[in-house]
């Protein structure tokens, strides 16, 4: 029988702006009730007066004994735990010296650890809600390794996550996904300088991710990018190694910033 939302339960971090806000409401407007989980509350509780099925639940993903107890509340309150989507992320400035130690920690302390804290706290209640399924939020910078290095690095941890769990979870009716976004336009990510240059009007919007995301868990794929063109960067990175470097160091973004 084909993955259905409605009437299911899904669990969306990073839930107050960009991707994370639209995924919540492309999510309850296919019959989800949605938990929309971030720091900023005022922010949720505005999303979930936009729609009776998203609940918010202010926490920090750095923080484990908080999301500790967002997974207790969530099989308290709604006894399943269908579809966890990890999207909280922020995106770091360059990695030059000592000096930008704490940046990099944190990025990765919130992409990835983030990651792993939501993943391994809502475990146990995925596996009795199976089918079930994991929706990580990665990158192509996961695939590419162009931008901030400790941004890369924490979407490069993101994309073996998802590959080893896919693997190794499959047995407890859990399937695990990355989902690798290219230039999207956010509060957090605006893209200025892509938008200025010939490749701005190819720049999605966090509605092309939400759609994604959706598109995802009904058909459980282990991968998938969006938009779907930016997958011929990662076959040319692969395939074509040398070429694909000598291109890269030309970018401006191979000096490690957004710039």
């Amino acid at each position: 029988m084909a993955w259905q939302p409605r009437g299911r339960v899904a669990v969306v971090t990073g839930a107050s702006s960009g991707i994370g806000e639209a995924t919540a409401r492309r999510l309850a407007h296919a019959g989800m009730t949605v938990v929309a989980v971030a720091r900023r509350e005022e922010r949720l509780h505005a999303l979930a007066a936009e729609h009776p099925s998203i609940r918010p639940y202010a926490a920090d993903v750095r923080d484990t004994a908080a999301i500790d107890a967002l997974a207790g509340w969530v099989d308290r309150e709604l006894g399943a735990c269908h579809a966890l989507v990890n999207n909280a992320g922020v995106g770091g400035g360059p990695f030059r010296g000592r000096d930008d130690l704490d940046d990099v920690l944190r990025t990765i302390d919130v992409n990835l650890a983030g990651t792993i804290r939501c993943t391994a706290a809502f475990a146990d209640l995925l596996e009795r809600s199976a089918p079930s399924r994991v929706v990580n939020v990665a990158s192509v910078a996961g695939k590419l390794g162009i931008g901030p290095a400790g941004y890369a690095a924490s979407k490069f941890g993101i994309v073996g996550l998802s590959e080893s769990l896919g693997f190794a979870w499959a047995s407890r009716g859990v399937t695990v996904a990355q989902l690798n976004p290219g230039f999207i336009e956010t509060e957090g990510f605006p893209q200025e300088q892509i938008k200025r240059g010939p490749m701005g009007r190819l720049v999605g919007q966090p509605e092309d991710v939400a759609e994604a995301v959706l598109e995802v868990l009904l058909s459980g794929v282990p991968e998938r990018t969006v938009p779907r063109w930016y997958r011929g960067f990662v076959a040319f990175r692969h395939l074509a190694a040398p070429a694909y470097r000598t291109v890269a160091a030309r970018m401006a973004r191979a000096r490690g910033t957004r710039d």
